[in-house]
C-alpha cells in the first residue's frame, strides 16, 4: 500500500507529535543543544545569498514589502485562519521575558517610523 505524499506527510507529524510528547526533560534539552550545535556548525561565516543583486538596497527591500503583501493578497481564508492560529499559539507560548523583547522591538519600530507611515 503506497501512501500519497499528504498521507505520509501526516503520518510522519502525528508520528513526530507523539515521539516529542514521550520525550523526558532531559532528552529535550539534549535534542534542543544537538539543534543549536548542528546550526552553528553548519551555519558557518558563509555570507547570505543576495538576491538580486542588481538592485540597491532600498530597491530590495521595497520589492520584498510588494512580494509580501501580495502573498498575503492572495491567502485563501483558510490559510490566513491557520496563521492566525499558529501566531495565537506562538504568542501564547512566551515567556514574559519573550513578550518584554517583542514589546520594546514594536516600541522602536513605531519610533522609527515616516509620519506618512504613522498616518497609515
Amino acid at each position: 500500500m503506497k501512501l500519497s505524499p499528504e498521507e505520509r506527510k501526516e503520518r510522519i507529524k502525528e508520528y513526530n507529535k507523539r515521539r516529542y510528547q514521550n520525550m523526558t526533560d532531559e532528552q529535550r534539552e539534549k535534542r534542543k543543544e544537538y539543534q543549536r550545535e548542528y546550526y552553528e556548525r553548519n551555519r558557518g561565516d558563509r555570507p547570505r545569498r543576495i538576491l538580486f543583486p542588481n538592485l540597491t538596497e532600498e530597491e530590495r527591500k521595497e520589492k520584498k514589502r510588494e512580494d509580501n503583501k501580495r502573498y498575503r493578497q492572495n491567502m485563501t481564508k483558510e490559510q490566513k485562519e491557520k496563521l492566525k492560529e499558529y501566531d495565537k499559539r506562538r504568542y501564547q507560548n512566551m515567556t514574559e521575558e519573550q513578550k518584554e523583547e517583542r514589546r520594546e522591538y514594536y516600541k522602536r519600530r513605531y519610533q522609527n517610523r515616516t509620519e506618512e507611515q504613522k498616518n497609515k
